[in-house]
């Protein structure tokens, strides 16, 4: 946890819908591109090791995590941005 902490690399989050096996080749469907650049990698950094980020997340929206979301907000109104 600590190596991907201080890289900033979160990872990928991906949802299955049905389970089964997949191989090299097979399609992947994007099914929704969120309108924001607020990325898995950006909000990561925003809270652990760069909070000044947190106001961009708020680009997001309601797309965020009620508490992130919160925090986002409160970070902004206590120190601008």
């Amino acid at each position: 946890m600590k190596r991907f902490t201080q890289r900033g690399a979160p990872g990928a989050y991906l949802r299955v819908i049905v389970p089964g096996e997949i191989r090299a080749g097979d399609a992947v469907e994007i099914v929704h591109r969120p309108g924001h650049d607020v990325t898995v990698a950006l909000q990561f950094r925003a809270v652990t090791t760069e909070r000044t980020l947190l106001p961009r997340l708020l680009a997001a929206g309601e797309a965020l995590h009620p508490e992130l979301l919160r925090t986002a907000r409160e970070y902004q109104e206590k120190y601008g941005a």
